[in-house]
């Protein structure tokens, strides 16, 4: 994996054996995410910072097989040959050299690669210190919290092919695999292609084929049930990296994925994107988006998970690719910011898209703000909330009133006190989800009780009769309102109609 180099050895043969043989000897050493963070003393691996390598030099100096290859793969340090012998065997150093994992220097291996343990799998993919050197623009991107982020939302219903386009290292093929019979995996960058197939191998999953090509040229002709995707989405005015600049302008890659997705998709098919698009002052953030989707038969939901000026955004991403180079920081910034001036733009955001194919009726759009909290993988709670919303947009007011609706299990009520000469005195009443996609507000008291009276039995109509009755009002003077804010509740999951089957 050196600047230049090419995959051989167990990479580029198709040696399962080899790449068996590494999977054994990882495990055998007890190489897994639970037992290197436990050792690193670290919450997770996006915790590993650079300037902590002393203290994790501490704590992986025990000798131990863990230990070696720890400091070899994850803290980046060089090893001791006899030391990485010991941690291998019966595997070669050579086979490692070979494959483009490690180089030797003397009585010495450096890491190549970064060889990551994620849950029961193993990912190698590109050290940061490519991106300084001359091999940076066809950096290998590994599992950064997009990534995370991306892989929490996908939807893991059984799929027949599924797609994960512009692959990078393989992560989302490698998951997807685990509910696909088959998956492509596509990249335009050849070493992501290698990355991606070596990893297959290395987890011993085959049913991961690898195509190199752009968008979805390599993929003619097949329909999937499921795409997704994590594009070089960063509007930038350069064209540096593959990883990050689509070499389009503005938003105008991922509006490419919205508009070409469905001729590859099945019918009900899902094709989810992690997204950033251009803002412009003085519109609605959605008002644009929608009209991406005009056209495309497909119902689409996008999330949005954060807003930054472009001030924020261009140094961040600046300050990603270019760490220490604080002379031509200035220059760059105001290039990036001249780019966005230009366009109008004046706010970048974030969030993830997803579409489903459905050519037989009217389709929906919709977008809001991503809930704060996502507890856990939240692929049913995306599932379910495109039913939820197709029983919101089929359903008239009068057909709302009609239905019986239930209060989610997971629905949580929290209260907040303060302290009075009187005692504990409720302050404020919070309703949240506890799973998934954990949205959460303020609820007044008298509303909360009301949800206490869905519970499946009564029509919503009887229930709006009740809370009328307790107001001293008539139904028709608070209907539109309560209708309002019930639709509001059944959008984010707190209340579930009768007859829907949702993902548990």
């Amino acid at each position: 994996m050196r600047p230049g180099s090419r995959y051989n050895v167990g990479m580029e043969s198709g040696d399962t054996t080899w790449h068996r043989n590494l999977r054994e000897v990882l495990e055998r050493a007890g190489f897994t995410d639970t037992n290197v963070l436990a050792r690193l003393r670290v919450r997770d691996f996006p915790s590993l910072r650079g300037g902590d390598v002393p203290i994790l030099l501490h704590r992986t100096g025990g000798g131990s097989a863990l230990d070696t290859l720890i400091r070899l793969f994850l803290v980046e340090v060089p090893c001791d040959l006899d030391a990485l012998r010991d941690a291998i065997r019966p595997m070669d150093i050579q086979g490692l050299a070979g494959a483009g994992l490690i180089t030797i220097e003397g009585s010495s291996a450096r890491p190549a690669v970064k060889l990551l343990p994620y849950k029961n799998l193993f990912i190698a993919f590109d050290l940061p210190s490519r991106l300084l050197g001359d091999g940076r623009q066809d950096y290998v991107m590994g599992i950064g919290s997009s990534t995370l982020t991306l892989a929490g939302l996908t939807i893991r219903k059984p799929s027949r092919l599924t797609l994960d386009l512009g692959t990078g290292c393989g992560f989302h093929a490698l998951l997807a695999a685990h509910h696909s019979d088959r998956v492509i995996a596509t990249d335009i960058n050849e070493r992501a292609v290698r990355f991606t197939r070596f990893n297959a191998m290395t987890n011993g999953i085959e049913h991961i084929e690898c195509r190199t090509g752009d968008l979805f040229k390599p993929v003619q002709g097949h329909a999937f049930d499921l795409i997704v995707t994590n594009p070089p989405f960063v509007i930038s005015p350069e064209r540096a990296y593959i990883y990050r600049d689509s070499g389009l302008d503005a938003d105008d890659l991922c509006r490419t994925i919205v508009r070409e997705a469905p001729r590859y998709l099945a019918d009900g098919g899902f094709c989810q994107i992690l997204c950033n698009w251009a803002e412009y002052a003085g519109s609605d953030w959605n008002a644009g988006l929608e009209s991406w989707f005009a056209g495309t038969g497909c119902d689409a939901w996008v999330m949005r998970s954060e807003c930054r000026d472009i001030a924020t955004y261009a140094s961040t991403w600046i300050r990603h690719t270019e760490k220490g180079d604080a002379v031509n920081y200035p220059e760059r910034f105001g290039e990036w910011l001249r780019y966005y001036d230009h366009l109008g733009i004046s706010h970048i955001g974030a969030g993830v898209i997803t579409m489903r194919k459905r050519s037989a009726s009217r389709n929906w759009f919709r977008a809001d703000e991503a809930p704060d909290s996502m507890l856990g993988p939240c692929g049913d709670g995306i599932a379910n909330g495109f039913l939820l919303q197709d029983f919101l947009d089929g359903a008239t007011d009068r057909d709302l009133l009609g239905a019986r609706l239930t209060l989610s299990p997971d629905a949580r009520l929290e209260r907040s006190c303060s302290p009075s000469p009187e005692g504990w005195m409720e302050t404020a009443l919070k309703l949240r989800l506890a799973r998934g996609l954990a949205y959460s507000g303020d609820i007044d008291p008298f509303m909360a009780g009301v949800l206490t009276l869905c519970s499946g039995q009564r029509s919503l109509g009887e229930v709006l009769q009740d809370l009328a009755a307790a107001l001293d009002s008539s139904p028709d003077t608070i209907q539109d309102a309560f209708i309002g804010i019930i639709r509001a509740l059944v959008g984010q999951g707190f209340l579930l109609p009768e007859g829907c089957r949702f993902e548990q």
